[in-house]
C-alpha cells in the first residue's frame, strides 16, 4: 500500500459549497455553468448538504441488510459475465487486482428489480445523482447497459483504502462520490484524496455524511487507508461508506498509478 508525503505549499483545498435537494433535483447556490467551470479547471468541488444525514443512514442500513440476506458473489469469476446482477463481495486485499483495494462492494447492475427499502432508497439517490452528473457534465446517461451502474462501497475500518488511479476524461467527464459516513462517529482518517492542478487534495475533513464530491474524472484519485491502527471488523457497520456512478463502458480503462 503506498503512501504520499507531500510539503504543506504542495497542498490545496477543495472547494466547498451549499446544496440542497428541490423539487426533485439536487441544486447548489451556484449556477450548473459554474460547478462545470470548476471541475473542468480541475477543482475538487464538495456539494455541503445534498442530502440530509438520515437518508443516508437509512440507505446504508438498506445496504447491509440486503447484503446479509444475499449470498456474496465469488471470488475466482468476473463479474462482468453478469451485467444484470446486483451482487455484493468483500475484497479483503488477498486477491490482485490491477487497482489495489479493500473494501466491500455492493454493486447494483439493476436498480429496478431491487425491493423494499434498498431498492426505493438507491433508486432515489441514484436517480438525483444521475441528474446531477447529466446537468452538471452535459451528458445523457442512464441506468441500462449501455450507461451507467451504481455502487455502494464500504471502506473498514482497520486499512480499507483505494490506490491511486485514473480514468478517461470521455465520456463520463466528472466523477461524483456522495458519503453515507458521518465524521468522526464513523471513521477518524481515511479520505478520498485528488491529485490537481492546484496541488494535492484530501477531503478527509470536509466530505461529510450527504455531502457529494464533484471532480474531473481524470483525476489521479484515491482513498487512504481508514484508520489503519484499528483490527478491520467486516461485520460492523462503522468506516467509510460511499455511493457512485459507475459508466460500464469505462470502468475497465481505469489505470493504476504508481
Amino acid at each position: 500500500m503506498s503512501k504520499v508525503t507531500l510539503t504543506p505549499q504542495d497542498v490545496a483545498s477543495p472547494v466547498l459549497i451549499r446544496a440542497f435537494t428541490d423539487n426533485g433535483n439536487i441544486r447548489s447556490v451556484v449556477a450548473d455553468s459554474e460547478l462545470a467551470a470548476l471541475v473542468s479547471a480541475g477543482r475538487v468541488v464538495i456539494l455541503k448538504g445534498a442530502f440530509a444525514p438520515e437518508t443516508m443512514f437509512d440507505l446504508r442500513r438498506a445496504v447491509v441488510r440486503w447484503a446479509k440476506t444475499t449470498s456474496p458473489f465469488p471470488h475466482g469469476t468476473s463479474p462482468n459475465a453478469h451485467p444484470n446482477l446486483n451482487y455484493h463481495r468483500i475484497d479483503d486485499g488477498q486477491i490482485v487486482s490491477s487497482l489495489q483495494h479493500i473494501f466491500h462492494q455492493n454493486c447494483f447492475n439493476d436498480l429496478g428489480a431491487l425491493t423494499g427499502d434498498i431498492g426505493r432508497l438507491a433508486r432515489s439517490v441514484a436517480e438525483l445523482m444521475r441528474d446531477l452528473q447529466n446537468r452538471v457534465a452535459g451528458t445523457n446517461f442512464d441506468f441500462d447497459l449501455a450507461g451507467l451502474r451504481t455502487k455502494v462501497l464500504r471502506y473498514p475500518r482497520g486499512g480499507g483504502y483505494l490506490s491511486e488511479h485514473q480514468h478517461p476524461l470521455e465520456p463520463q467527464r466528472l466523477g461524483l462520490i456522495t458519503s453515507l459516513s458521518r465524521l468522526s462517529d464513523d471513521f477518524e482518517k481515511g479520505g478520498t484524496t485528488f491529485r490537481t492542478p492546484f496541488g494535492f487534495v484530501d477531503t478527509n475533513e470536509s466530505h461529510d455524511i450527504g455531502d457529494i464530491i464533484i471532480f474531473r474524472y481524470d483525476l489521479v484519485h484515491a482513498v487512504a487507508p481508514v484508520d489503519e491502527e484499528q483490527a478491520i471488523d467486516w461485520k460492523a457497520e462503522s468506516g467509510k461508506w460511499s455511493m457512485l456512478l459507475e459508466l460500464r463502458a469505462t470502468h475497465r480503462l481505469s489505470t493504476a498509478k504508481v
